[in-house]
């Protein structure tokens, strides 16, 4: 499933394009797959003044601004983005690149994005769910500044303040807390964040979470 341009083929292959058009293409999908997953911004840049469709995808499904954003590629992200990419496009577990950068806690591609103009909200999981999901504070609270709904809730209902509980990240759960996210947000099982500290060993995650319920 190569996604190139029929005219990189032209460029790549010249007078050679009618004899062995797969193999010139495959060589240069491979090449461009390549430089990115060894984020070489420069060989990037050239393929893709050549023709390279930015949104191509490895051979597992994966955009290539989705592997560069979740390596903390900057340069990578920024010569794909100055291409003509969608931002916002999904994998095939319906992550988006932002996701992922805030997933891992790449601060510097989260900031890089949003100034592009990358969503922060959508339906499904959300790039503040996957940010307190691995207790990624900073990437919380830009993401919060540029208007990420605190209470969005995945396909079964669960919210950031959730994962941060599931995670037993303290300081994220106070951070979310703090900013007002709903503690009585409940899942499709009925569970709450506090049905999720109770069942945990972090009692001060269990206390802020009662003293929020308090009228």
């Amino acid at each position: 499933m190569f996604v190139i341009k029929t005219r990189l083929c032209a460029i790549v292959l010249g007078s050679a394009l009618v004899m062995a058009p797969n193999i010139a293409c495959a060589a240069a999908y491979d090449d461009f797959v390549s430089a990115v997953k060894n984020d070489n911004a420069a060989e990037v840049s050239e393929w893709l003044k050549r023709g390279m469709d930015p949104n191509t995808i490895d051979a597992t499904g994966q955009p290539m601004l989705h592997i560069a954003a979740r390596e903390g590629a900057l340069d990578m992200v920024k010569a794909l983005a100055a291409a003509d990419i969608n931002l916002d496009r999904k994998n095939a577990a319906g992550e988006t690149a932002i996701m992922l950068a805030a997933l891992q806690g790449h601060i510097e591609v989260v900031k890089f994005l949003i100034s592009r103009e990358a969503q922060v909200n959508h339906p499904g999981w959300t790039p503040l769910i996957y940010a307190a999901t691995n207790g990624r504070n900073e990437i919380i609270k830009i993401l919060i500044e540029n208007h990420a709904y605190i209470d969005a809730t995945s396909p079964s209902g669960v919210s950031s303040l959730m994962m941060a509980v599931r995670g037993g990240h303290r300081s994220s759960v106070k951070l979310l807390i703090e900013e007002d996210a709903d503690v009585s947000v409940r899942n499709d099982a009925g569970d709450s964040a506090l049905t999720w500290a109770d069942r945990g060993p972090d009692q001060e995650i269990v206390k802020m979470l009662r003293v929020k319920l308090m009228p």
